[in-house]
This record gives structure tokens, C-alpha cells and sequence, in this order.
């Protein structure tokens, strides 16, 4: 006879583990929070674009950016049904941001850029990394626990 095993988890006080719904609905409220949360750390930059650019000439002509912030998104992957991974997009002077680099760096030579570095997006996913664990732990832990002790469901 199978055995039905149930765990408290410590942290939300629920018995059991996450259905797929809730699961997908856990991940959709953790991708949005880390989104904010990186917005709210781009949006601390002062200095950059002040509205948006489209460029005339050169590589980029006819191409947009703007400021970072408003331009941070997420993207759920799914397989059968269930959430599988989350991407974050931004456009690419973002991680330049994020590692401080760009013509001219270390040094400001004259007319290149010379960017500081700012933990934005690393930042924002660390502070984000043990809510994801825990909402992945509580959703796949049924199965490895019921292989790991041989029940069957």
C-alpha cells in the first residue's frame, strides 16, 4: 500500500506540495517581484538616457533605447503545461551596466563611454534566489521524495 507522505513546510505553514496551478501562479509572482525589484534598482542610475534615443546613422540607425528601467521584461517558458524556466530581457547597454564596461574603460578617453558598474540585475536575482528555491523545492520535492523513499503515488 502506497504511503501518503506530507510535510509542513516552515516558511508558508501549508501541508503537501504545490499543484502545477499553483506552481505556475508562484513563479508568475516571483518573476514579477524580481522584475520590480530590478526597475526599482535600475531606476536608482542618474546619470544616461533621459528619454529615448532612436539613432540616424551608423550600426544602430533606426533603433530605439531608452532608459533601462522601462524596459525590463520577463518571459515564462513552458513544458507540457508547467512553468520551466523564466527569462529576463533588457536591452543590451544594460549589462554593460552590470559589469561597468564600455569604450574607453577603465579611462574616460574623449567621446566614449565610461560606465560604473552596478549590480542591478545579479542583485536583484540574489536577494530573489531562496523564494525560487523554495517555491521549486515545495512543487518538485514530491517526486524526489517519493523516489527517494519508494512510495508510489
Amino acid at each position: 500500500m502506497a504511503q501518503k507522505v506530507q510535510v509542513k513546510d516552515v516558511y508558508s505553514g501549508r501541508r503537501g506540495f504545490l499543484t502545477d496551478t499553483e506552481y505556475n501562479r508562484e513563479m508568475e509572482e516571483w518573476s514579477r517581484a524580481t522584475q520590480k525589484l530590478s526597475k526599482a534598482q535600475a531606476a536608482l542610475f542618474t546619470k544616461g538616457k533621459r528619454r529615448n534615443h532612436t539613432y540616424k546613422t551608423g550600426k544602430k540607425a533606426g533603433k530605439t533605447e531608452g532608459k533601462l528601467r522601462n524596459h525590463i521584461q520577463y518571459q515564462m517558458k513552458s513544458d507540457a503545461g508547467e512553468v520551466a524556466g523564466v527569462a529576463f530581457q533588457f536591452p543590451v547597454h544594460g549589462i554593460f551596466r552590470e559589469y561597468g564596461v564600455g569604450r574607453g574603460t577603465p579611462r574616460n578617453m574623449v567621446g566614449h563611454t565610461s560606465r560604473s558598474m552596478s549590480d542591478w540585475l545579479s542583485g536583484s536575482l540574489n536577494k530573489q534566489e531562496d523564494k525560487l528555491l523554495a517555491i521549486v523545492a515545495e512543487h518538485e520535492g514530491d517526486k524526489y521524495i517519493r523516489v527517494f523513499m519508494g512510495v508510489k503515488k
